[in-house]
């Protein structure tokens, strides 16, 4: 039964749900259907909440209004260009304008294609036409033109046109093909706005969350560690759910040492107990776990207030008997005892049978000490007594015969030794010492795993 527990809690446990395509199905209102050439439109684009896991809806507001501005800057382009229009396209474009401004936008779009249509467009008036038409399909609602309008605008552009010239287009083709549903077109043209710096930082969230359903986890994980760096460059903290969208895809793609990677960052900048469990619980389904280390397993569990039930108290005390160690047997037993976990129900005869047991052997233990920490002349002897005296939670004699071990050498289990020093010296507050001394854990993996869990712990308290 031993780490039974820990191994089924571990199955159990999923953190990272998956974002549902609905998340980006919510479509926005347009309060002000009044736009001209002539003044700034009141008009914003509103969104409901993406999901309950998300605050996310922000983005998708930030990317649309920036959207609806890039239009607007680019339809006053018309303004500009109009001393390269010929008198009968520009009167086509002032009708498409005025229909507009009434709020007749079907209107709009076929004024703006007749004047598309029209022989010997030239090169100077083809894009004035095409922005028309973007702003006419975007108003009509028509996403499914304003992304074609737009995509031809974008490549038709000159070679060498500035990135700053294509930025505003691509934020309004983002905001377009998100009302279209058009999740592909929407990761494709983000990340291509990524690629040339835009300044919107609402783009990269939202690209990683489309990515994400759409399967594309590669790609995930690509542009999480790219924010993650970019993040680090501005000093600036990684929201929690970046982290987990990573870790979601890195368990679909069956990479667990980049989930595992992903999961210590999460327990670095977001140190919950769930994650806590989860890194516990992985840590002891491992191919290469020593169950030596079942006691240190618990030993975290309890530090990380994730103890659940009278089966992980019973058999943590049990470890804890087996390795010599009654006196942290009888710690853990008192607590469950004193909170109810232990002597009540069907088993509270062996709950008091396991507790007397633990007693005696105590007693046992007391009395014997003197004569063993007298005679002990080797480096394994010496760690020993060092464990118990952990145990007991007098960490200076714990520390003191620590020393002598590691002093002495010759050590079977050093990786294990330095593990439990380590811990030690945590426990008396030298926690300088104690990052050192599970730095120089080495040779053991489960040790040198426990070591660096102990560390994020240390760091967080």
């Amino acid at each position: 039964m031993i780490f039974l527990k820990i191994v089924k809690r571990g199955k159990n446990l999923v953190f990272c749900t998956k974002i549902t395509v609905n998340h980006f199905f919510k479509f926005f209102t347009l309060l002000n259907p009044q736009f001209s050439a002539s003044a700034m439109p009141n008009r914003f684009f509103f969104f409901s909440n993406l999901s309950a896991n998300s605050s996310d809806s922000s983005k998708w507001r930030s990317i649309c209004f920036k959207a609806l501005l890039a239009l607007w800057f680019v339809f006053n382009a018309i303004t500009s260009a109009q001393a390269f229009v010929r008198p009968e396209v520009d009167k086509s474009l002032q009708a498409a304008q005025e229909a507009m401004r009434t709020g007749q936008f079907e209107n709009a779009i076929s004024l703006a294609q007749q004047a598309l249509s029209m022989p010997g467009i030239t090169p100077d008036e083809r894009p004035v036409i095409q922005r028309t038409l973007a702003v006419a399909a975007i108003q009509g609602k028509n996403f499914t033109l304003a992304i074609s309008t737009l995509e031809a605008l974008l490549q038709e552009l000159p070679e060498g046109t500035p990135s700053a010239q294509k930025l505003p287009l691509i934020e309004s083709l983002l905001g377009a093909s998100q009302q279209a549903q058009d999740l592909a077109r929407l990761a494709s043209w983000g990340r291509s706005y990524l690629k040339l710096e835009g300044g919107n930082p609402s783009v990269r969230p939202v690209v990683i969350q489309t990515l994400s359903v759409l399967n594309r986890h590669e790609e995930v994980i690509q542009e999480v560690k790219e924010k993650i760096r970019l993040d680090e460059a501005a000093k600036v903290k990684t929201p929690e759910n970046d982290y987990r969208i990573m870790a979601f895809s890195q368990r679909q793609l069956k990479d667990d040492a980049g989930y595992n990677s992903t999961l210590k960052s999460l327990l670095q900048n977001y140190p919950r107990k769930g994650y806590w469990s989860e890194a516990i619980s992985r840590l002891g389904r491992q191919a290469n776990f020593s169950g030596r280390f079942d006691l240190d397993l618990y030993r975290l569990l309890e530090t990380t207030g994730n103890m659940q039930d009278t089966v992980e108290y019973v058999d943590m005390a049990n470890l804890a008997l087996k390795a010599g160690l009654p006196a942290e047997a009888a710690r853990i037993v008192e607590l469950a005892f004193e909170a109810g976990t232990m002597g009540k129900g069907s088993d509270a005869a062996n709950h008091q049978k396991l507790r007397l047991q633990i007693q005696q052997r105590l007693a046992e233990d007391e009395k014997a000490l003197p004569a063993i920490e007298k005679s002990a002349k080797d480096a394994n002897t010496l760690a020993s007594l060092a464990n118990v005296y952990a145990s007991k939670q007098k960490w200076n004699q714990s520390n003191d015969f620590y020393n002598k071990a590691l002093a002495m050498g010759g050590l079977r289990r050093e990786a294990e030794t330095r593990l439990h020093a380590g811990l030690v010296l945590s426990k008396m507050g030298q926690k300088a010492e104690a990052v050192k001394m599970w730095d120089s854990v080495q040779g053991e993996a489960t040790a040198v795993e426990l070591a660096q869990l102990w560390k994020i712990w240390q760091a967080n308290n």
